[in-house]
């Protein structure tokens, strides 16, 4: 059983004026994902109803066709609303292909793994799979999350990087069975590369063939997968990404603000991004100049977008919300931007307080002041 293989291979001022003020940081969402022109398979979980029983369900099983290994679909997490899948648990989920046994293809998902999150939870991909064929079948991919160390490994090459906890995480894998070689990709950043058939213990009895993924919980606390996706071969394909702050402090009521946001088409050389800004908050009155734009190249990147917002006419408020972007080809590859703007508060010291206090006391002073 796959479990047993695993283990083996394991100052005071009393009148203020406060300026209106920018905050810094940057809030970008780095979630580049491939173009509809090049998917060859896809799920988001979110036609299926909360609760559904992956077994037997859009291609999804228990390891060796077991229902016993199965996972759910969830809410308490998702990239994409409304759904994941949890793994947790006996969970040991499994969704084959066939016929990818050339060329170039990128395969992705997206990792939510909890703060409070105890355990060694597992991606695999696999060269080869059939149901009950134990060790002969042969991992390509196999990706650890471990707690107790906080780190994530590529086993057994002892490749690791901290474990990112509380926020959605991409996977990618881009796989060139043509050269037999494959890189992995952790939140954007290169992890390891190697032969696709080499297999996570280096022997070199993998196909060039890309034949399935597991999703193993290996008896762990939940960890959320969504959007996966299959793109290829040879196809140039965009991605999706959005730089910039839209942080405003201590604003004054109904005044406008302004900042700039980078788009860029981190994808192939070749690839057109068709982008747009899909939604913003309700409050305050929004411009983004362009809001949208079409065959943006990686050469072509980035380009700025101007936003303006005139801020709500209410004074001590604070507002929030996000600015989404989307790629118009796959609305999976999104990017938020967080906002935040509040307009001047008055100043509740305990001095203050007392100063008020002496204040009403005394007209004489309330007509100085």
């Amino acid at each position: 059983m796959k479990k047993a293989i695993i283990a083996i291979m394991i100052s005071m001022l009393l009148f203020v004026t406060v300026p209106a003020v920018t905050a810094t940081g940057n809030f970008g969402v780095y979630t580049p994902t491939k173009a509809t022109t090049g998917i060859l398979w896809s799920d988001n979980f979110d036609s299926y109803a909360l609760g559904t029983d992956l077994h037997g369900v859009g291609g999804w099983k228990g390891w060796d066709n077991d229902p016993t290994w199965t996972a759910f679909v969830s809410d308490t997490q998702a990239r994409s609303s409304p759904h994941s899948v949890e793994i947790t648990g006996d969970s040991d989920l499994v969704h084959e292909y066939s016929g990818y046994t050339s060329g170039n293809y990128t395969f992705k998902t997206y990792v939510y793994i909890p703060t409070d999150f105890v355990g060694q939870s597992y991606f695999i991909m696999l060269s080869d799979y059939t149901d009950g064929g134990g060790q002969n079948n042969q991992w390509a991919v196999q990706l650890r999350f471990d707690s107790d160390l906080g780190i994530v490994e590529y086993e057994f090459d002892g490749v690791q990087d901290v474990l990112i906890l509380g926020q959605w995480i991409e996977l990618r894998v881009e796989i060139d069975l043509d050269s037999d070689w494959h890189q992995f990709y952790y939140d954007g950043l290169l992890l390891h590369e190697k032969a696709w058939t080499a297999g996570p213990n280096n022997q070199g009895t993998g196909f060039l063939n890309i034949a399935a993924i597991d999703l193993f919980a290996n008896g762990a606390t939940p960890v959320y997968y969504d959007d996966f996706t299959l793109y290829g071969p040879d196809i140039a394909v965009p991605d999706l990404d959005v730089t910039g702050d839209l942080a405003w402090a201590q604003v004054p009521a109904g005044s406008t603000q302004t900042a700039t946001l980078e788009v860029s088409n981190v994808g192939t050389a070749g690839s057109e991004l068709d982008w747009e800004v899909e939604s913003y908050p309700s409050w305050g009155t929004w411009t983004f100049t362009p809001a949208s734009g079409l065959d943006l190249t990686p050469a072509g990147s980035p380009i700025s977008v101007a936003v303006e917002v005139v801020a709500p006419n209410e004074k001590e408020k604070e507002f929030d919300g996000v600015v989404k972007f989307v790629n118009l080809d796959d609305p999976s590859d999104f990017v938020e931007i967080p906002v935040t703007l509040s307009t001047p508060k008055p100043y509740n010291t305990p001095f203050m307080t007392f100063l008020e206090r002496i204040v009403n006391r005394f007209p004489l002073l309330q007509r100085i002041l």
